[in-house]
Protein backbone atom coordinates (compact mmCIF):
# COMPACT_ATOMS: atom_id res chain seq x y z
CA UNK A 1 0.00 0.00 0.00
CA UNK A 2 2.87 2.17 0.57
CA UNK A 3 4.29 2.48 -2.42
CA UNK A 4 3.08 4.78 -4.87
CA UNK A 5 2.34 4.41 -8.57
CA UNK A 6 3.80 5.16 -11.92
CA UNK A 7 1.56 8.48 -12.38
CA UNK A 8 1.28 10.88 -14.89
CA UNK A 9 2.72 14.25 -14.28
CA UNK A 10 -0.45 16.62 -14.06
CA UNK A 11 -0.78 20.72 -14.21
CA UNK A 12 1.37 21.78 -11.02
CA UNK A 13 5.23 21.94 -11.87
CA UNK A 14 6.84 18.56 -10.39
CA UNK A 15 10.80 17.86 -9.96
CA UNK A 16 10.57 14.82 -11.73
CA UNK A 17 9.86 16.30 -14.80
CA UNK A 18 13.26 17.84 -14.00
CA UNK A 19 14.66 14.62 -12.95
CA UNK A 20 13.78 12.93 -16.73
CA UNK A 21 14.87 16.05 -18.81
CA UNK A 22 18.31 16.92 -16.78
CA UNK A 23 16.83 20.40 -16.77
CA UNK A 24 15.76 22.39 -14.28
CA UNK A 25 12.58 24.84 -15.30
CA UNK A 26 13.40 27.65 -12.99
CA UNK A 27 10.87 29.67 -13.92
CA UNK A 28 8.53 26.91 -13.14
CA UNK A 29 9.62 27.39 -9.45
CA UNK A 30 9.74 30.74 -9.06
CA UNK A 31 5.87 30.64 -8.21
CA UNK A 32 6.46 28.71 -5.28
CA UNK A 33 2.92 28.18 -3.30
CA UNK A 34 1.14 29.80 -0.79
CA UNK A 35 -1.71 28.45 0.97
CA UNK A 36 -4.29 32.13 -0.21
CA UNK A 37 -5.14 34.41 2.66
CA UNK A 38 -8.34 32.86 3.41
CA UNK A 39 -6.97 29.51 3.87
CA UNK A 40 -3.72 30.59 6.15
CA UNK A 41 -5.98 32.34 8.32
CA UNK A 42 -8.40 29.64 8.81
CA UNK A 43 -5.70 27.62 9.53
CA UNK A 44 -3.86 30.23 12.45
CA UNK A 45 -7.31 29.71 13.64
CA UNK A 46 -6.96 25.82 14.41
CA UNK A 47 -3.80 25.68 14.58
CA UNK A 48 -4.12 28.40 17.86
CA UNK A 49 -7.09 26.51 19.28
CA UNK A 50 -5.18 23.36 19.01
CA UNK A 51 -2.27 24.65 20.83
CA UNK A 52 -4.52 25.75 23.76
CA UNK A 53 -6.50 22.60 23.96
CA UNK A 54 -3.87 19.99 23.92
CA UNK A 55 -1.95 21.62 26.41
CA UNK A 56 -5.01 22.29 29.06
CA UNK A 57 -6.34 18.68 28.57
CA UNK A 58 -3.43 16.42 27.67
CA UNK A 59 -0.40 15.92 30.31
CA UNK A 60 1.94 14.26 28.04
CA UNK A 61 4.13 13.21 30.62
CA UNK A 62 1.44 11.51 32.15
CA UNK A 63 0.45 9.83 28.31
CA UNK A 64 4.42 9.09 28.48
CA UNK A 65 5.03 7.74 31.31
CA UNK A 66 1.49 5.46 31.58
CA UNK A 67 1.47 4.85 28.22
CA UNK A 68 -2.27 5.53 28.18
CA UNK A 69 -4.49 8.18 27.36
CA UNK A 70 -6.40 10.65 29.39
CA UNK A 71 -9.55 9.70 30.17
CA UNK A 72 -12.35 10.76 27.94
CA UNK A 73 -9.68 12.11 25.39
CA UNK A 74 -11.08 10.13 22.19
CA UNK A 75 -14.88 11.37 23.18
CA UNK A 76 -13.97 14.86 23.10
CA UNK A 77 -11.34 14.90 20.03
CA UNK A 78 -14.98 13.44 18.38
CA UNK A 79 -16.86 16.25 19.43
CA UNK A 80 -14.20 18.98 18.35
CA UNK A 81 -14.08 17.69 15.16
CA UNK A 82 -10.16 16.61 15.24
CA UNK A 83 -11.38 13.18 13.75
CA UNK A 84 -13.06 15.03 10.30
CA UNK A 85 -10.16 17.41 9.48
CA UNK A 86 -10.26 16.30 5.81
CA UNK A 87 -13.96 14.90 5.69
CA UNK A 88 -15.86 16.56 3.65
CA UNK A 89 -18.06 19.21 4.72
CA UNK A 90 -21.38 17.67 3.68
CA UNK A 91 -20.36 15.13 5.92
CA UNK A 92 -20.24 17.15 9.02
CA UNK A 93 -16.24 17.54 8.21
CA UNK A 94 -13.77 20.32 7.88
CA UNK A 95 -12.95 19.53 4.66
CA UNK A 96 -9.49 20.92 5.13
CA UNK A 97 -6.81 20.98 2.65
CA UNK A 98 -3.89 19.01 3.44
CA UNK A 99 -1.02 21.24 3.97
CA UNK A 100 -3.58 22.86 6.57
CA UNK A 101 -4.55 19.39 8.28
CA UNK A 102 -1.08 18.91 8.65
CA UNK A 103 -0.55 22.21 10.24
CA UNK A 104 -2.85 21.33 12.71
CA UNK A 105 -2.02 17.84 13.62
CA UNK A 106 1.75 19.07 14.13
CA UNK A 107 0.55 21.70 16.76
CA UNK A 108 -1.17 18.68 18.43
CA UNK A 109 1.87 16.74 18.07
CA UNK A 110 3.89 19.66 19.85
CA UNK A 111 2.48 19.01 22.74
CA UNK A 112 2.27 14.88 22.75
CA UNK A 113 3.36 13.22 19.76
CA UNK A 114 1.36 10.13 20.93
CA UNK A 115 -1.61 12.44 21.07
CA UNK A 116 -0.91 13.92 17.92
CA UNK A 117 -0.80 10.74 15.96
CA UNK A 118 -4.06 9.16 17.39
CA UNK A 119 -5.30 12.43 15.16
CA UNK A 120 -3.15 11.91 12.17
CA UNK A 121 -4.16 8.22 12.06
CA UNK A 122 -7.81 8.95 11.45
CA UNK A 123 -7.13 11.85 9.18
CA UNK A 124 -3.98 10.44 7.18
CA UNK A 125 -4.69 6.44 6.41
CA UNK A 126 -7.48 6.16 7.87
CA UNK A 127 -10.81 6.23 7.23
CA UNK A 128 -11.20 9.79 6.32
CA UNK A 129 -8.28 10.13 4.55
CA UNK A 130 -9.19 7.01 2.32
CA UNK A 131 -12.65 8.38 0.85
CA UNK A 132 -10.81 10.10 -1.73
CA UNK A 133 -9.73 6.69 -3.11
CA UNK A 134 -13.19 5.11 -2.90
CA UNK A 135 -15.10 4.97 -6.32
CA UNK A 136 -19.43 5.96 -5.88
CA UNK A 137 -20.75 2.76 -4.80
CA UNK A 138 -21.64 0.61 -1.78
CA UNK A 139 -18.05 1.12 -0.06
CA UNK A 140 -17.66 4.52 -0.39
CA UNK A 141 -21.34 4.79 0.90
CA UNK A 142 -20.58 2.68 4.00
CA UNK A 143 -17.57 4.54 5.16
CA UNK A 144 -18.55 7.84 4.29
CA UNK A 145 -21.81 7.25 6.45
CA UNK A 146 -19.50 5.92 9.27
CA UNK A 147 -17.03 9.40 8.59
CA UNK A 148 -20.46 11.23 9.21
CA UNK A 149 -21.59 9.29 12.84
CA UNK A 150 -17.96 10.69 14.07
CA UNK A 151 -16.25 6.93 13.81
CA UNK A 152 -12.70 6.84 14.49
CA UNK A 153 -10.15 4.44 12.57
CA UNK A 154 -7.00 2.80 11.56
CA UNK A 155 -5.90 0.37 8.60
CA UNK A 156 -3.90 -2.16 9.18
CA UNK A 157 -1.05 -3.12 6.31
CA UNK A 158 1.68 -5.04 8.31
CA UNK A 159 1.72 -8.93 8.81
CA UNK A 160 3.94 -10.75 11.41
CA UNK A 161 6.39 -11.32 7.80
CA UNK A 162 6.93 -7.23 7.63
CA UNK A 163 5.52 -4.80 5.57
CA UNK A 164 7.43 -5.36 2.24
CA UNK A 165 6.20 -8.53 1.14
CA UNK A 166 4.71 -8.30 -2.40
CA UNK A 167 1.14 -9.68 -0.70
CA UNK A 168 -0.37 -9.71 2.47
CA UNK A 169 -0.12 -13.26 4.71
CA UNK A 170 -3.83 -12.08 5.71
CA UNK A 171 -6.34 -13.63 3.54
CA UNK A 172 -9.41 -12.60 2.08
CA UNK A 173 -11.66 -15.93 0.72
CA UNK A 174 -14.52 -15.41 -1.83
CA UNK A 175 -17.52 -16.70 -0.14
CA UNK A 176 -21.51 -16.24 -0.82
CA UNK A 177 -21.93 -12.48 -0.86
CA UNK A 178 -18.57 -11.22 0.74
CA UNK A 179 -15.01 -12.34 1.95
CA UNK A 180 -13.93 -14.56 5.05
CA UNK A 181 -10.63 -12.84 6.19
CA UNK A 182 -7.84 -15.03 8.47
CA UNK A 183 -5.08 -13.88 9.63
CA UNK A 184 -3.31 -10.90 11.57
CA UNK A 185 -2.39 -7.52 11.46
CA UNK A 186 0.30 -6.04 13.30
CA UNK A 187 1.28 -2.48 14.64
CA UNK A 188 -2.14 -1.19 13.62
CA UNK A 189 -2.00 2.35 15.41
CA UNK A 190 -5.24 2.96 16.83
CA UNK A 191 -6.36 -0.53 16.59
CA UNK A 192 -7.54 -1.10 20.13
CA UNK A 193 -9.47 1.68 19.78
CA UNK A 194 -11.24 2.12 16.48
CA UNK A 195 -15.11 1.81 15.83
CA UNK A 196 -13.76 0.90 11.83
CA UNK A 197 -10.83 -0.88 10.45
CA UNK A 198 -9.21 -1.22 7.21
CA UNK A 199 -6.93 -3.62 5.99
CA UNK A 200 -5.07 -5.11 3.00
CA UNK A 201 -5.75 -9.07 1.85
CA UNK A 202 -4.21 -10.96 -0.61
CA UNK A 203 -7.15 -12.62 -2.77
CA UNK A 204 -6.97 -16.25 -4.12
CA UNK A 205 -8.07 -16.68 -7.38
CA UNK A 206 -8.25 -18.93 -10.79
CA UNK A 207 -6.25 -16.19 -12.37
CA UNK A 208 -3.71 -16.05 -9.88
CA UNK A 209 -4.17 -13.77 -6.42
CA UNK A 210 -5.08 -10.47 -5.66
CA UNK A 211 -4.50 -7.51 -3.40
CA UNK A 212 -7.49 -5.77 -1.76
CA UNK A 213 -8.26 -3.19 0.87
CA UNK A 214 -11.53 -4.19 3.55
CA UNK A 215 -13.44 -2.06 5.82
CA UNK A 216 -15.28 -3.54 9.11
CA UNK A 217 -16.55 -2.85 12.00
CA UNK A 218 -14.99 -3.79 15.07
CA UNK A 219 -17.56 -5.52 16.29
CA UNK A 220 -17.94 -7.46 13.77
CA UNK A 221 -17.77 -11.57 14.90
CA UNK A 222 -14.41 -13.07 14.47
CA UNK A 223 -12.50 -9.11 15.03
CA UNK A 224 -10.61 -9.17 17.98
CA UNK A 225 -7.58 -7.50 19.42
CA UNK A 226 -4.63 -9.77 19.93
CA UNK A 227 -1.71 -7.87 21.73
CA UNK A 228 -1.16 -4.28 22.77
CA UNK A 229 2.15 -3.35 21.32
CA UNK A 230 4.31 -0.74 23.07
CA UNK A 231 7.55 1.07 21.29
CA UNK A 232 10.03 3.37 23.21
CA UNK A 233 8.23 6.08 21.53
CA UNK A 234 5.11 7.45 21.35
CA UNK A 235 4.38 6.39 24.27
CA UNK A 236 0.40 6.68 24.95
CA UNK A 237 -0.44 5.61 21.12
CA UNK A 238 -2.95 2.85 21.12
CA UNK A 239 -1.53 0.34 19.05
CA UNK A 240 -1.70 -3.73 18.87
CA UNK A 241 -2.28 -6.19 16.40
CA UNK A 242 -5.92 -7.55 15.60
CA UNK A 243 -6.76 -10.86 14.89
CA UNK A 244 -8.92 -12.16 11.87
CA UNK A 245 -10.98 -15.21 12.50
CA UNK A 246 -13.29 -16.11 9.65
CA UNK A 247 -14.42 -12.26 9.95
CA UNK A 248 -16.99 -11.49 6.74
CA UNK A 249 -16.73 -8.86 4.97
CA UNK A 250 -19.64 -8.09 2.49
CA UNK A 251 -18.63 -7.58 -1.19
CA UNK A 252 -20.04 -4.02 -0.90
CA UNK A 253 -17.12 -3.07 2.00
CA UNK A 254 -14.18 -4.71 -0.50
CA UNK A 255 -11.81 -2.84 -2.47
CA UNK A 256 -9.89 -4.25 -5.59
CA UNK A 257 -8.57 -3.46 -9.01
CA UNK A 258 -10.60 -5.15 -11.66
CA UNK A 259 -7.46 -4.27 -13.86
CA UNK A 260 -4.67 -5.20 -11.70
CA UNK A 261 -3.53 -7.53 -9.01
CA UNK A 262 -2.51 -4.79 -6.67
CA UNK A 263 -4.66 -2.17 -5.00
CA UNK A 264 -5.79 0.95 -7.53
CA UNK A 265 -3.43 3.50 -7.54
CA UNK A 266 -5.35 5.92 -5.56
CA UNK A 267 -4.85 4.21 -2.67
CA UNK A 268 -0.92 4.46 -3.22
CA UNK A 269 -1.33 8.14 -3.43
CA UNK A 270 -3.62 8.82 -0.29
CA UNK A 271 -0.67 6.42 1.20
CA UNK A 272 1.96 9.22 0.49
CA UNK A 273 -0.17 11.80 2.13
CA UNK A 274 -0.89 9.43 4.86
CA UNK A 275 3.25 8.99 5.92
CA UNK A 276 3.24 13.11 5.62
CA UNK A 277 0.25 13.75 8.17
CA UNK A 278 1.23 10.53 10.44
CA UNK A 279 5.26 10.66 10.73
CA UNK A 280 6.16 14.28 8.70
CA UNK A 281 4.48 16.29 11.11
CA UNK A 282 4.97 14.56 14.05
CA UNK A 283 8.56 15.41 12.92
CA UNK A 284 7.79 18.60 12.27
CA UNK A 285 6.55 19.29 15.88
CA UNK A 286 9.38 17.64 17.41
CA UNK A 287 12.37 19.58 15.16
CA UNK A 288 9.90 23.05 16.15
CA UNK A 289 10.17 21.95 19.85
CA UNK A 290 13.72 21.53 19.61
CA UNK A 291 14.67 24.81 18.10
CA UNK A 292 12.81 26.62 20.85
CA UNK A 293 14.19 24.18 23.35
CA UNK A 294 17.99 25.13 22.26
CA UNK A 295 17.36 28.85 22.21
CA UNK A 296 16.06 28.69 25.73
CA UNK A 297 19.16 26.79 26.74
CA UNK A 298 21.72 29.21 24.93
CA UNK A 299 19.79 32.16 26.45
CA UNK A 300 20.12 30.96 30.21
CA UNK A 301 23.77 28.85 29.93
CA UNK A 302 27.39 30.80 30.44
CA UNK A 303 30.72 29.43 30.42
CA UNK A 304 33.14 30.82 32.83
CA UNK A 305 31.00 33.96 32.43
CA UNK A 306 31.01 34.16 28.95
CA UNK A 307 27.38 33.42 27.15
CA UNK A 308 26.95 30.65 25.58
CA UNK A 309 25.69 31.61 22.55
CA UNK A 310 29.15 33.72 22.02
CA UNK A 311 30.89 30.59 21.17
CA UNK A 312 31.26 29.85 17.56
CA UNK A 313 30.48 25.79 17.68
CA UNK A 314 27.14 27.01 19.41
CA UNK A 315 26.41 29.61 16.99
CA UNK A 316 27.17 26.74 13.92
CA UNK A 317 24.70 24.18 16.11
CA UNK A 318 22.01 26.71 16.34
CA UNK A 319 22.19 27.80 12.90
CA UNK A 320 22.32 24.43 11.25
CA UNK A 321 19.28 23.78 13.28
CA UNK A 322 17.23 27.10 11.89
CA UNK A 323 18.56 26.21 8.75
CA UNK A 324 17.09 22.63 8.46
CA UNK A 325 13.33 23.50 9.81
CA UNK A 326 13.55 25.99 7.39
CA UNK A 327 14.02 23.33 4.60
CA UNK A 328 11.50 21.16 6.34
CA UNK A 329 8.85 23.27 5.99
CA UNK A 330 9.92 24.49 2.44
CA UNK A 331 9.39 20.80 1.66
CA UNK A 332 5.86 20.47 2.69
CA UNK A 333 4.74 23.48 1.84
CA UNK A 334 6.05 22.37 -2.04
CA UNK A 335 4.58 18.94 -1.48
CA UNK A 336 1.16 20.00 0.14
CA UNK A 337 0.12 22.95 -1.51
CA UNK A 338 -0.98 20.74 -4.63
CA UNK A 339 -4.52 20.43 -5.42
CA UNK A 340 -4.95 16.84 -7.30
CA UNK A 341 -4.26 13.56 -5.52
CA UNK A 342 -1.60 12.74 -8.09
CA UNK A 343 -0.24 15.91 -7.84
CA UNK A 344 3.78 16.13 -7.40
CA UNK A 345 3.47 12.46 -5.90
CA UNK A 346 7.22 11.84 -6.39
CA UNK A 347 7.95 14.89 -3.71
CA UNK A 348 5.28 13.66 -1.32
CA UNK A 349 6.99 9.89 -1.24
CA UNK A 350 10.44 12.13 -0.81
CA UNK A 351 8.98 14.76 1.85
CA UNK A 352 8.69 12.05 4.64
CA UNK A 353 12.27 11.29 4.58
CA UNK A 354 12.92 14.42 4.18
CA UNK A 355 10.51 15.41 7.71
CA UNK A 356 11.83 12.50 9.41
CA UNK A 357 15.62 12.77 8.46
CA UNK A 358 15.76 16.04 9.49
CA UNK A 359 14.49 16.04 12.37
CA UNK A 360 16.60 13.27 13.80
CA UNK A 361 19.59 15.79 12.93
CA UNK A 362 17.88 18.04 14.58
CA UNK A 363 17.08 16.20 18.18
CA UNK A 364 20.28 14.10 18.49
CA UNK A 365 22.12 17.93 17.62
CA UNK A 366 19.93 19.30 20.40
CA UNK A 367 20.94 16.70 23.10
CA UNK A 368 24.79 17.18 22.29
CA UNK A 369 23.55 20.95 22.87
CA UNK A 370 22.23 20.16 26.24
CA UNK A 371 24.50 17.44 27.62
CA UNK A 372 23.80 15.56 30.50
CA UNK A 373 20.24 17.71 30.49
CA UNK A 374 19.91 16.46 27.00
CA UNK A 375 20.35 12.86 28.24
CA UNK A 376 18.15 13.37 31.13
CA UNK A 377 14.47 12.47 31.79
CA UNK A 378 11.85 15.52 32.38
CA UNK A 379 10.89 13.92 35.56
CA UNK A 380 14.41 14.08 36.97
CA UNK A 381 14.62 17.33 35.76
CA UNK A 382 11.70 18.44 37.68
CA UNK A 383 12.90 16.92 40.92
CA UNK A 384 15.90 18.87 41.05
CA UNK A 385 14.43 21.87 39.75
CA UNK A 386 15.96 22.29 36.62
CA UNK A 387 13.84 23.28 33.60
CA UNK A 388 11.94 20.14 32.56
CA UNK A 389 11.99 20.02 28.79
CA UNK A 390 11.38 16.97 27.59
CA UNK A 391 13.64 16.02 25.53
CA UNK A 392 14.60 12.76 26.01
CA UNK A 393 11.18 12.28 24.94
CA UNK A 394 11.43 13.71 21.80
CA UNK A 395 14.87 11.96 21.00
CA UNK A 396 12.38 8.43 21.62
CA UNK A 397 9.49 9.56 19.56
CA UNK A 398 11.92 11.18 16.57
CA UNK A 399 13.63 7.40 16.33
CA UNK A 400 10.14 5.76 16.25
CA UNK A 401 9.51 8.28 13.33
CA UNK A 402 12.45 6.50 11.17
CA UNK A 403 10.87 3.50 10.88
CA UNK A 404 7.02 3.87 11.23
CA UNK A 405 5.42 4.13 7.34
CA UNK A 406 8.07 1.75 6.67
CA UNK A 407 11.84 2.00 6.79
CA UNK A 408 14.01 5.23 5.66
CA UNK A 409 16.45 3.14 3.53
CA UNK A 410 13.50 0.88 1.91
CA UNK A 411 11.84 4.01 1.25
CA UNK A 412 14.99 5.71 -0.50
CA UNK A 413 15.03 2.27 -2.08
CA UNK A 414 11.33 2.08 -3.34
CA UNK A 415 11.87 6.09 -5.00
CA UNK A 416 15.06 4.98 -6.57
CA UNK A 417 13.84 2.42 -8.42
CA UNK A 418 10.37 4.65 -9.52
CA UNK A 419 12.97 7.39 -10.61
CA UNK A 420 14.54 4.61 -12.42
CA UNK A 421 11.10 3.50 -13.76
CA UNK A 422 9.77 6.79 -15.00
CA UNK A 423 13.35 7.12 -16.85
CA UNK A 424 12.54 4.01 -19.06
CA UNK A 425 9.00 4.88 -19.69
CA UNK A 426 9.72 7.88 -20.86
CA UNK A 427 12.76 7.70 -23.44
CA UNK A 428 14.49 10.95 -23.14
CA UNK A 429 17.51 11.45 -25.52
CA UNK A 430 20.57 11.81 -23.74
CA UNK A 431 22.36 14.84 -25.02
CA UNK A 432 20.36 17.85 -23.51
CA UNK A 433 21.29 22.07 -23.38
CA UNK A 434 22.21 22.93 -19.76
CA UNK A 435 19.68 24.71 -17.81
CA UNK A 436 19.48 28.93 -18.67
CA UNK A 437 19.38 30.04 -15.00
CA UNK A 438 18.47 33.79 -14.26
CA UNK A 439 17.65 34.10 -10.37
CA UNK A 440 18.02 37.82 -9.54
CA UNK A 441 15.72 37.72 -6.51
CA UNK A 442 18.56 35.88 -5.01
CA UNK A 443 21.78 36.66 -2.81
CA UNK A 444 25.13 36.07 -4.69
CA UNK A 445 25.48 32.96 -2.66
CA UNK A 446 22.02 31.75 -3.56
CA UNK A 447 22.72 32.56 -7.25
CA UNK A 448 25.80 30.04 -6.71
CA UNK A 449 23.96 27.22 -5.35
CA UNK A 450 21.44 27.74 -7.71
CA UNK A 451 24.07 27.28 -10.49
CA UNK A 452 25.60 24.22 -8.88
CA UNK A 453 22.13 22.96 -8.24
CA UNK A 454 21.25 23.09 -12.37
CA UNK A 455 24.30 21.04 -12.44
CA UNK A 456 23.65 18.41 -10.55
CA UNK A 457 20.35 18.07 -11.84
CA UNK A 458 21.76 17.57 -15.10
CA UNK A 459 24.48 15.20 -13.57
CA UNK A 460 21.76 12.62 -11.78
CA UNK A 461 20.08 12.67 -14.76
CA UNK A 462 23.20 11.37 -17.12
CA UNK A 463 24.39 9.21 -14.57
CA UNK A 464 20.74 7.32 -14.35
CA UNK A 465 21.01 7.20 -18.12
CA UNK A 466 24.10 5.95 -18.32
CA UNK A 467 23.12 3.03 -15.71
CA UNK A 468 20.09 2.03 -17.70
CA UNK A 469 22.66 1.77 -20.48
CA UNK A 470 24.78 -0.28 -18.45
CA UNK A 471 21.62 -2.55 -17.00
CA UNK A 472 18.96 -2.69 -19.50
CA UNK A 473 17.39 -5.31 -17.35
CA UNK A 474 15.34 -4.15 -14.30
CA UNK A 475 15.99 -6.78 -12.15
CA UNK A 476 19.49 -7.16 -12.19
CA UNK A 477 19.17 -2.86 -11.81
CA UNK A 478 17.27 -3.59 -8.79
CA UNK A 479 19.20 -6.19 -7.47
CA UNK A 480 22.42 -3.26 -6.80
CA UNK A 481 19.86 -1.87 -3.72
CA UNK A 482 22.60 -0.19 -2.72
CA UNK A 483 23.18 2.23 -6.13
CA UNK A 484 18.97 2.34 -6.12
CA UNK A 485 19.18 3.52 -2.35
CA UNK A 486 21.69 6.24 -3.06
CA UNK A 487 19.61 7.03 -5.79
CA UNK A 488 16.23 7.91 -4.30
CA UNK A 489 18.29 9.58 -1.39
CA UNK A 490 20.33 12.34 -4.04
CA UNK A 491 17.00 12.60 -5.69
CA UNK A 492 15.14 13.65 -2.26
CA UNK A 493 18.30 15.97 -1.30
CA UNK A 494 18.10 17.48 -4.63
CA UNK A 495 14.38 17.93 -4.07
CA UNK A 496 14.55 19.98 -1.07
CA UNK A 497 17.94 21.93 -1.87
CA UNK A 498 15.40 23.32 -4.92
CA UNK A 499 12.28 23.74 -3.18
CA UNK A 500 14.52 25.81 -0.05
CA UNK A 501 16.09 28.09 -2.91
CA UNK A 502 12.67 28.65 -4.91
CA UNK A 503 10.99 29.65 -1.70
CA UNK A 504 13.96 32.36 -0.41
CA UNK A 505 13.63 33.69 -3.73
CA UNK A 506 9.74 34.27 -3.71
CA UNK A 507 9.55 35.48 -0.20
CA UNK A 508 6.95 38.06 0.04
CA UNK A 509 8.12 41.44 2.16
CA UNK A 510 4.50 41.81 3.20
CA UNK A 511 5.37 38.27 5.50
CA UNK A 512 8.88 38.63 6.02
CA UNK A 513 9.98 42.63 6.11
CA UNK A 514 13.56 41.70 5.75
CA UNK A 515 13.03 39.10 2.62
CA UNK A 516 17.71 38.73 3.06
CA UNK A 517 16.16 36.77 6.19
CA UNK A 518 14.96 34.07 4.11
CA UNK A 519 17.98 34.01 1.94
CA UNK A 520 19.88 33.65 4.97
CA UNK A 521 18.41 30.73 5.86
CA UNK A 522 18.73 28.81 2.18
CA UNK A 523 22.20 29.32 2.08
CA UNK A 524 22.58 27.94 5.58
CA UNK A 525 20.81 24.56 4.55
CA UNK A 526 22.00 24.24 1.15
CA UNK A 527 25.76 24.77 2.02
CA UNK A 528 25.33 21.53 4.23
CA UNK A 529 23.30 19.99 1.95
CA UNK A 530 25.63 20.21 -0.89
CA UNK A 531 28.48 18.41 1.51
CA UNK A 532 25.70 15.50 1.62
CA UNK A 533 24.65 15.60 -2.01
CA UNK A 534 28.80 15.41 -2.78
CA UNK A 535 28.95 12.17 -0.24
CA UNK A 536 26.57 10.38 -1.83
CA UNK A 537 27.66 11.21 -5.53
CA UNK A 538 31.02 9.82 -4.29
CA UNK A 539 29.76 6.56 -3.04
CA UNK A 540 27.19 6.28 -5.90
CA UNK A 541 30.95 6.41 -8.43
CA UNK A 542 32.79 3.94 -6.25
CA UNK A 543 33.40 1.27 -9.31
CA UNK A 544 34.97 -1.16 -6.38
CA UNK A 545 34.70 -1.97 -2.96
CA UNK A 546 34.36 -4.01 -0.40
CA UNK A 547 32.71 -7.80 -1.44
CA UNK A 548 29.51 -6.64 1.11
CA UNK A 549 27.63 -10.23 0.07
CA UNK A 550 30.94 -12.45 0.91
CA UNK A 551 31.86 -10.84 4.06
CA UNK A 552 28.16 -10.84 5.19
CA UNK A 553 27.49 -14.74 4.35
CA UNK A 554 30.96 -16.04 6.27
CA UNK A 555 30.04 -13.68 9.25
CA UNK A 556 26.08 -15.44 8.97
CA UNK A 557 27.98 -18.73 8.98
CA UNK A 558 29.90 -18.02 11.54
CA UNK A 559 33.39 -17.71 10.12
CA UNK A 560 34.08 -14.40 11.88
CA UNK A 561 32.92 -15.13 15.19
CA UNK A 562 36.92 -15.55 16.12
CA UNK A 563 37.41 -11.80 15.46
CA UNK A 564 34.65 -10.43 17.37
CA UNK A 565 34.22 -12.78 20.63
CA UNK A 566 34.25 -11.57 24.09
Amino acid sequence: MTAAPLARETAPHSFLTDLLTGHLDWPRWRGFPRPDRAEQERGDRLVADAREYFAARVDADGADDTRTLPDGLLDDLRRRGYFRLVVPEELGGLGLTPYTAFRVIAQACAHSVAVGQVVAIQNGVGAAAMLPALPPGPLRDFVGGRLAAGTLSGFGDTDRSGQNNARPTLTATPVDGGYRLRGEKLFTGNGPVADLIGVSATVPGEKGPKVGAFFLDTATPGFSVGSRVEFMGSRGLPNASLVFDDVFVPAGQALLDPDGDQLPPDVGLVALLGRIHFTGAPAMAVARNCLAWSRDFIARRTIDGRPLGAYDEIQRTATATLGQVYAMESAVRWSLLADGLADRWFERFATKNLLVRGAWRIVDRTVSLHGGEGFETAASKRRRGAVPVPLERAFRDARGLRIAGNVDFQLDNQLGRMLLAHFRAAARPDALPRADIRATALAPANQEHLRALAELVRLLHELVAGLLRRHPDPDRMYAEERTVVLLGRIAAELFNAVAVLARAGAADPAEAPDPWEEQELADLYLVEARHRLAGFLARLREESGPDHAKISRRWLAGSHDRLVRH
